[in-house]
């Protein structure tokens, strides 16, 4: 039930890796995902707040990783056409799972206001994502573009090209909504 979900809810996006494995592996992860996410009560949806840095959000967790891999695949298709090879369906699974451990670093409480969980208050989103990638025998490059996505990426190993534009993407989406939201 839970994969026919995910499958509904990213199916433009999972359409568009030709990689039947990999396309597999990806839906499996976002399973997961909610299934243990929220302490370990799990999510019934991906209706949640994608960030808890901007009050009264109402773009949800599923709508940012759309709005993210979309602009990904665009920016890809837009750097291919200038000679700059992108390996296509990594970027797709990176960007779809990019905000994988979202689920787990956040938390219904008993007023029902989500929060961080307890997961949360230990590791960000990106460990947990990327850990969660690695169980399920993602490529390298997919883990590593999931850790790198946010500030983590600006330690350790150079992020991947498909890493960037993940990274920049996620950032294009946040950044102006934020300050939009600061202007009011």
């Amino acid at each position: 039930m839970v994969h026919d979900y995910i499958k509904k809810e990213f199916s433009k996006q999972l359409d568009q890796i030709s990689d039947e494995n990999l396309r597999n592996k990806v839906v499996d992860v976002c399973v997961e995902a909610l299934q243990i996410g929220n302490d370990g009560s799990g999510w019934l949806d991906m209706n949640f707040p994608f960030t808890l840095l901007i009050p009264d959000l109402e773009v949800s967790y599923a709508d940012h990783v759309r709005i993210v891999t979309d602009l990904a695949i665009q920016s890809a298709d837009l750097l291919s056409k200038q000679g700059i090879p992108i390996k296509r369906d990594l970027l797709i699974a990176s960007a779809i799972l990019h905000d994988v451990g979202k689920p787990l670093e956040y938390a219904t409480n008993s007023k029902g206001n989500i929060g961080k969980s307890d997961t949360g208050n230990r590791l960000r989103h990106p460990v947990t994502g990327a850990g969660l990638a690695m169980k399920h025998s993602l490529p390298y490059e997919v883990v590593q573009n999931i850790y790198q996505h946010s500030w983590e990426g600006e330690r350790g190993p150079k992020r991947t090209p498909e890493g960037e534009i993940l990274h920049r993407c996620d950032f294009l989406h946040f950044g102006p909504l934020k300050l939009s939201r600061e202007q009011k």
